[in-house]
């Protein structure tokens, strides 16, 4: 399939309203793939870590994913136009890195929206970065290496129009944002007509070889996790919480 065919598919997700007490009912039966770095084929995949370069503590300038998400991110790139290819901003995520992007939003929101409770703005937070989780049952999706936050760039090293940049706590970064324009009956710009078409082009991508989207979020993708497995359907996930081998360091979790 070209990527046109890919771009003028719609974008259509199985769930229309995300529960994480759902997802994280889901049991997991832990298949112990290791966790493999993504920046060793540089030909198709980019590792730009968001969140080392922003310097917050804890985070890697490496990003890990388990064996099974590697081989299908590569599956992916394939399906690019030639000279395309993934950038990589986020994916094993330590536990440490989850409370600081938990604990800074939620203060952003705080200043942002002075009049709402407590619980009005964790579920507004919760809706961008997911609870920080050190129980084994419920781990956090990047904390298992079966989430990846992504882009596409083309063949001049351009990042493609996705409508927002990454990590936008705005209702735009929601994947089917622009679908629902449409829906509406209103007129795309052709900068949003653009972002539409970019954002089918890397869902449908990531969906053909497994990968299911975490609907809030047109850059987050997940495989084996609870995500995934809510998502798809499946009886449970394949991957609980995980961390890459380090001979001299042990303090990273």
């Amino acid at each position: 399939m070209s990527d046109k065919n890919f771009k003028e598919i719609p974008i259509s997700t199985p769930i229309e309203k995300w529960n994480w007490e759902e997802v994280r009912k889901i049991p997991i039966r832990e298949n112990n793939e290791k966790l493999v770095p993504l920046s060793l084929y540089p030909e198709r995949i980019i590792v730009r870590s968001e969140y080392f370069l922003q310097g917050i503590k804890g985070a890697l300038p490496e990003c890990y994913v388990r064996e099974s998400v590697y081989e299908r991110l590569l599956e992916a790139a394939d399906l690019l136009p030639p000279g395309y290819k993934f950038v990589i901003f986020d994916t094993w995520r330590p536990i440490q890195v989850q409370q600081s992007l938990f604990d800074t939003l939620k203060e952003q929101f705080r200043k942002q929206y002075p009049s709402e409770s407590e619980e009005e703005i964790t579920k507004r937070t919760l809706t961008f970065v997911a609870l920080p989780s050190t129980d084994p049952t419920r781990p956090s999706p990047h904390n298992t290496g079966g989430a990846v936050d992504l882009t596409i760039a083309d063949d001049k090293g351009r990042l493609l129009n996705m409508g927002t940049e990454y990590d936008d706590p705005t209702e735009k970064a929601r994947t089917t944002y622009f679908e629902e324009l449409l829906k509406e009956g209103k007129e795309l710009s052709k900068e949003e007509r653009e972002a539409l078409e970019n954002r089918r082009l890397l869902f449908n991508i990531m969906t053909s070889v497994g990968f299911t989207n975490y609907l809030d979020e047109w850059w987050h993708y997940d495989y084996g996790n609870q995500n995934w497995a809510w998502v798809s359907k499946k009886e449970y996930a394949l991957y609980g919480r995980a961390k890459p081998f380090f001979a001299w360091r042990s303090d990273i979790e």
